[in-house]
């Protein structure tokens, strides 16, 4: 008895073992094919004030270290982690202080862990990395090194191929004496570089930054300070002081890992028709005054419109999902936006806020589930951008009052995008029903065999609120079977029960007999009208999910709107013979099978007494 719980244990354990191996490769997998080549070469300050101990700082473990080794700790996390450099990307370190060395013994390519091991070892190494107690900090030199290398990998790269430029430093320039590069001019270099490069590419390939270790001045006379640096060479500046939270290793570490995310393509809203003047101010608050026109939703409370967007990427990049974001812009900033789009004669007088509505009375989506956007080739000309549109789908629900409404929805996607991105939509008066989707559930009765059964739908049919409309209008309901569909993650092409009851379905003739409900709604009288209808479940019905939809059909006044059709979903859960059946069957079986054996052996061995 003791050695079967230990048994369990170990296959728990190999099996969970297993398990992690899995999601381990599948992870792997999935982010090589994510993997994009990017040329990194980082600039690490060596000069003596990265070993001052008026600098040090603390460590994770509570203890003062130098500037240096807290550069040290994030370089290795960086080599560590292959989201931040792919196995199809290349490395490359230069160290300045008085003087500028390239470290052309590191490993410079990642594809493999005994590579990416030995260059952290590198990184740990005092003998490989250290810092002069006594150096200068000389930027023009560490900046032409940078250039040299830069051009050297660029040459050897496909065009597309990011290159990554980002030095880190707790100080601002200080060249030795006879230095012969001087900042501004190798700045000027790397612009004209980046200027190249786009012309060719039609996206900025060459990126940037310069990573600040300590609170640095903004400027200081007789010299280049880092964030000086920044903007001479149009890159961004990152003061790792102003960051909160974590040791200084972990937060230059978050700088790095901001900065290479940032090197993902970007989506950019294009000009449209509706699109106003924006400002600054709305651009820093994630709003921008360009918006998206539905117009007019259908009877059945959709508009559908693609939207033009600008693709600055090399690379195919996806819009996975869009989603109504209209109650997590700022009040402030979202009535800005209304209140600028409505003085420009954008939006209609009266248009109100969808996130003053009550909860779920606007959805917007993508019209299909993956949009896949056309990247820059190579070679066109920056002028030239492809055109890509962006089809989505937005829904004024059943609880949606008639008006003019402007929301906000935000993408979802392999690149960078814009926070916020106003929609407008405007909702008539109409007649809506509710719900807008039917779904009911029934058990089959029966013990020893499954009994025939019934359930109704209901639904009712009114106005929305602020529908002005006061006349009458004829209904006609239509039921039509509804097929049965099978779980989720099967489809109906799949061999076994997805493919073997792939026609079964709920016969027309069993809701409401195949007939339609047909009234007069009045809507002066402002009163909702019930909408009933049976649905009969044979005893031989196949369990599962069976949908379908109810056609309306409203005439009368012609400019009434109102929904064409009513999804509906019928879950018709098995008896309980039906789900006891698969076990109790064959036990049964087997029971008959020993009973009439044993009745059998019992009679042979009376005959043989006898």
């Amino acid at each position: 008895m003791s050695k079967s719980p230990r048994r369990y244990k170990w296959f728990n354990a190999i099996f969970a073992l297993l398990l992690l191996l899995c999601t381990v490769f599948c992870a792997a997998f999935a982010a090589e094919e994510r993997d994009r080549p990017v040329n990194f070469i980082f600039l690490v300050d060596v000069s003596g004030s990265m070993v001052m101990k008026s600098t040090m700082v603390k460590g994770p473990d509570g203890k003062d270290i130098t500037l240096f080794e807290a550069l040290r700790s994030a370089l290795k996390q960086m080599a560590e982690d292959s989201r931040l450099i792919g196995s199809s990307s290349r490395v490359s370190f230069i160290t300045f202080g008085t003087a500028v060395t390239e470290k052309s013994d590191w490993p410079t390519n990642l594809a493999n862990a005994a590579d990416r091991s030995v260059l952290v070892g590198k990184i740990v190494s005092a003998e490989t990395l250290s810092a002069d107690k006594h150096g200068d900090t000389y930027m023009g030199g560490a900046l032409h090194a940078a250039l040299e290398k830069a051009r050297g990998m660029a040459k050897e790269s496909d065009a597309c191929t990011m290159t990554f430029i980002v030095m880190f430093t707790d100080g601002w320039d200080e060249p030795p004496a006879g230095a012969p590069y001087k900042v501004r001019d190798v700045a000027k270099q790397i612009l004209l570089e980046k200027r190249i490069a786009r012309q060719k590419v039609g996206v900025d390939t060459w990126q940037t930054r310069v990573v600040g270790l300590q609170r640095l001045p903004d400027s200081k006379a007789g010299t280049t300070t880092a964030k000086e640096l920044a903007s001479l060479i149009s890159g961004e500046f990152i003061d790792v002081n102003s960051q909160s939270g974590g040791t200084v290793s972990d937060r230059i570490f978050l700088a790095l890992k901001k900065t290479v995310e940032s090197l993902k393509g970007e989506i950019v809203l294009g000009n449209t028709d509706s699109a106003a003047a924006g400002t600054q101010a709305d651009a820093a608050k994630g709003l921008k005054s360009s918006c998206v026109m539905f117009g007019n939703v259908d009877g059945n409370g959709m508009s559908e419109c693609s939207f033009p967007v600008e693709l600055r990427s090399c690379y195919a990049e996806e819009v996975d999902k869009v989603e109504d974001c209209s109650s997590a812009a700022s009040d402030n900033a979202a009535a800005q936006t209304l209140a600028k789009l409505t003085a420009s004669g954008k939006l209609p007088s009266g248009t109100r806020l969808i996130s003053g509505l009550p909860a779920g009375s606007v959805s917007i989506a993508l019209t299909q589930p993956d949009v896949v956007l056309t990247p820059i080739v190579p070679g066109r000309k920056y002028e030239e951008k492809p055109t890509n549109l962006v089809p989505v789908t937005v829904h004024a629900h059943s609880n949606c009052p008639a008006g003019h409404f402007l929301g906000f929805f935000k993408m979802l996607s392999t690149a960078r995008v814009q926070q916020y991105v106003p929609y407008a939509v405007s909702v008539p008066s109409r007649l809506v029903i509710t719900p807008e989707a039917i779904k009911v559930k029934v058990k089959k009765p029966g013990f020893f065999f499954p009994e025939s059964t019934s359930v109704e739908l209901l639904a009712s049919f009114g106005q929305s609120e602020g529908a002005k409309r006061q006349t009458s209008v004829n209904v006609e309901v239509t039921p039509e079977s509804a097929q049965w569909k099978p779980e989720v993650g099967k489809s109906t092409d799949d061999k076994g029960a997805a493919g073997e009851f792939q026609n079964e379905k709920i016969d027309v003739a069993n809701i409401n007999d195949g007939k339609p409900v047909k009234f007069t709604y009045d809507a002066s009288k402002g009163e909702k009208q019930e909408i009933k209808m049976t649905v009969a479940i044979p005893g031989k019905q196949k369990p599962g999910r069976y949908a379908g939809q109810l056609t309306v059909k409203v005439s009368g006044d012609s400019e009434t709107m109102a929904p064409s059709r009513i999804p509906l979903e019928i879950i018709v859960d098995p008896s309980a013979w039906e789900e006891v059946a698969p076990v109790a069957v064959p036990l049964i079986i087997v029971c008959l099978l020993v009973c009439g054996m044993g009745i059998f052996l019992w009679i042979s061995t009376l005959k043989r007494q006898r």
